[in-house]
């Protein structure tokens, strides 16, 4: 019987629990092994010389995932299922932008919807983004263009990315422009009867649309806290929440671009503080939920729409990947295995080497390692490293909504367990 550290005070249910070493769990009989053999093409500031070598695209945004026009162009790039770079940056004032193998024969811009027809010409399918409805109608550009026109006027363009459509620089934007803009949308959405803005397949109007009401959806709530028909996922905008729900389930935008209610809420707190510190009309958020770990919501559909992002015709077509949600979250926290274990012990009173062993157990119950020893009964510690490790990574950020709940998952499991302090 292998002997466990009494400081991890791991039970077990029937035979020995085993915990595997760093060099197990990335052996060719691991769940991790495939997807280690390949880096994932996300890279902060620079680009090595041998990847920009690789003749791909090289798409940049901003590192905090707070630009508006960054995410609009991401999630064109994850939608046509390009083979690209990413580099994160920290200025927003040259993202977007792409540079094309053959860049010289393209204009470099920041402006998303010039991006998005550069994207569609070079990549036509799939997904054609701009599809005409009959000869005459251009449904998809003409309703990109309608946005400034639909939503609020005059929102200061300094808190767009952060929080579209909420403040101009000397006030709140009024409760009754959101009621007509939301009125407007919901006629918008009626128009083609859905479930997308130019009918029954996705277009280039829905992945411009979608970032902007993904903030708002989430922060005019917050502004106006309890009123229905300031709430664009409420009965009174039926169609508006049922096109929400059809692009939530788009698996690009689910798995790793759309950012959750805590990521959103934190931008708009710092968009509060600069309307507070200007104009005479303050603004007060209501309280954060008291449910613990409220930002993260449970998803029936998240295995589906993880195998979708993954595999195309049966092939994988981003190798890096985990092949389930589960997967992808133990793959995370191996690739990212110094940085918490450095991170929790800074912060608590755990030694390096109970923490190390402490997240090899958690790695292994998500790739299910020893499945046949029987489920653990897991240690204070376990629990408080995955609480600690959940409640500091950002989505979309640090990764994606999906593989998140995948964590929270496992964490509900070991609290339900007979936790021995």
């Amino acid at each position: 019987m292998v002997c466990l550290s009494p400081f991890l005070a791991l039970l077990t249910t029937a035979a020995a629990f085993t915990i595997p070493s760093w060099s197990e769990l990335q052996s060719n009989v691991s769940p991790l092994y495939r997807p280690l053999q390949i880096k994932p093409p996300v890279y902060t500031d620079e680009v090595p010389p041998d990847v920009l070598e690789s003749n791909l695209p090289i798409l940049y945004r901003d590192k905090n995932c707070i630009d508006l026009n960054s995410q609009i162009v991401w999630l064109a790039m994850e939608c046509k299922n390009i083979d690209y770079i990413t580099i994160l940056v920290d200025t927003a004032e040259d993202v977007p932008r792409i540079i094309w193998p053959d860049n010289e024969s393209t204009p470099t811009v920041s402006d998303p919807t010039q991006l998005l027809e550069q994207i569609q010409a070079r990549y036509p399918e799939p997904i054609p983004f701009y599809p005409k409805i009959s000869v005459a109608v251009d449904a998809s550009r003409s309703n990109i263009m309608r946005l400034p026109g639909v939503m609020p006027r005059n929102s200061d363009p300094s808190l767009m990315s952060a929080s579209p459509f909420l403040f101009r620089t000397d006030e709140v934007v009024a409760k009754s422009s959101h009621c007509v803009s939301l009125e407007e949308l919901e006629e918008m959405m009626e128009e083609y009867e859905g479930p997308y803005i130019c009918g029954e397949d996705l277009t280039a109007a829905d992945i411009v649309w979608m970032p902007y009401l993904e903030r708002y959806s989430i922060q005019l709530p917050l502004v106006f806290p309890k009123i229905e028909v300031l709430n664009p996922r409420s009965s009174a905008y039926e169609m508006v929440a049922e096109w929400m729900k059809s692009v939530e389930s788009i698996p690009a935008y689910a798995c790793v671009v759309r950012g959750d209610a805590r990521h959103w809420r934190r931008c708009l707190e710092k968009s509060v503080e600069v309307n507070n510190s200007r104009c005479e009309e303050k603004v007060s958020l209501p309280p954060l939920p008291k449910r613990k770990r409220w930002w993260i919501k449970s998803n029936p559909k998240s295995d589906a729409l993880w195998k979708s992002y993954c595999y195309k015709n049966g092939e994988r077509v981003r190798p890096w990947l985990g092949d389930t949600p589960t997967i992808e979250a133990a793959l995370f926290l191996f690739r990212h295995r110094d940085a918490i274990i450095d991170a929790f012990v800074a912060d608590s009173n755990h030694s390096s080497e109970i923490t190390d062993e402490t997240l090899r157990v958690i790695i292994s119950q998500l790739t299910e390692w020893n499945a046949d020893d029987g489920k653990p009964k897991y240690s204070d510690t376990a629990c408080k490293l995955l609480e600690y490790t959940i409640d500091r990574l950002d989505v979309p950020k640090d990764w994606g909504m999906i593989p998140a709940l995948a964590l929270f998952q496992l964490l509900e499991t070991m609290e339900a367990c007979n936790i021995q302090p």
